[in-house]
């Protein structure tokens, strides 16, 4: 897919993100996800920071606001605009450049402490050569910490099925595919704008950031805190037995299924050469 696709999925999904995501991120990045993140971050008072796929900019303002020197970047104009236009609103020092991250033109190497990925490197075609740019630019003993969906059980194709285990029943995730790496999938987000997806198993992530001289110091396998809804016939969701449930049997095990399938991981990687 070409870098102007990309643009376009982004730039017509941005206005819609923007509102969803406001100045604090979309649910499951406030309550499941942001904080994992900022574990392993630990303090970023005074670091400079990079965050690659920003946005809107949600994100990078936490960190100003925790202390760290920002400059984010994203291949979509019009979140780069929406990030600037918040920063506009209340500053906190934060630069905004529209970059393709696999290319960080202009970027000095080894000029910062941290980079950060949030939600964002399963969405790039060329991950490969994103993370080789994180690593051009970042310190010796620098961290990198991403996050993404799981690409073992978040993949937005599976149904949820009912097994038996010593007669008791148990909703677990169907899975029919996971090796394979490179596939594209699209997205279609509550805004009826389609952006596409691209499935890596984790060892493609681990082997990427090997080759890019990172060490993985930290693995983070988080599920949601969200709590499971009712379905209801009109939006049929009885039919897809998705994340909803019909009975209090079914909720009983759907919350189990939450708490033990993780949709979320979160990796911290060292720059060691």
């Amino acid at each position: 897919m070409t870098i102007k696709q990309r643009k376009t999925e982004w730039d017509e999904a941005a206005e819609w993100w923007d509102r969803e995501a406001g100045e604090k991120g979309i649910w499951h990045q406030q309550h499941d996800i942001d904080p994992v993140m900022f574990k392993i971050l630990r303090n970023v008072n005074n670091k400079i920071i990079l965050e690659i796929g920003c946005g809107n900019g949600y994100f990078a303002r936490k960190l100003a606001k925790k202390g760290a020197k920002v400059l984010g970047v994203d291949l979509s104009k019009k979140f780069i605009a929406f990030a600037i236009e918040r920063e506009k609103l209340k500053p906190l020092g934060i630069k905004y450049l529209v970059r393709d991250v696999a290319n960080l033109r202009s970027l000095k190497s080894k000029s910062f402490d941290c980079a950060v990925a949030n939600m964002c490197l399963m969405d790039i075609a060329d991950m490969e050569g994103a993370i080789r740019e994180v690593s051009r630019v970042l310190k010796k003993n620098g961290r990198f910490v991403f996050s993404i969906t799981h690409p073992v059980f978040d993949n937005f194709r599976q149904q949820w099925t009912v097994i038996k285990d010593e007669g008791k029943k148990y909703f677990a995730r169907a899975i029919y595919k996971y090796l394979s790496s490179g596939g594209e999938s699209k997205i279609l987000w509550a805004s009826g704008v389609k952006t596409t997806v691209y499935h890596r198993p984790i060892e493609t992530y681990f082997k990427y950031l090997r080759n890019s001289g990172f060490l993985i110091d930290e693995f983070r396998e988080v599920a949601t805190k969200k709590k499971v809804t009712k379905a209801t016939e009109e939006r049929g969701d009885i039919k897809l037995r998705r994340s909803k449930y019909t009975t209090l049997a079914e909720k009983k095990m759907k919350e189990l299924a939450g708490k033990e399938i993780p949709l979320f991981l979160v990796v911290g990687a060292l720059k060691i050469r």
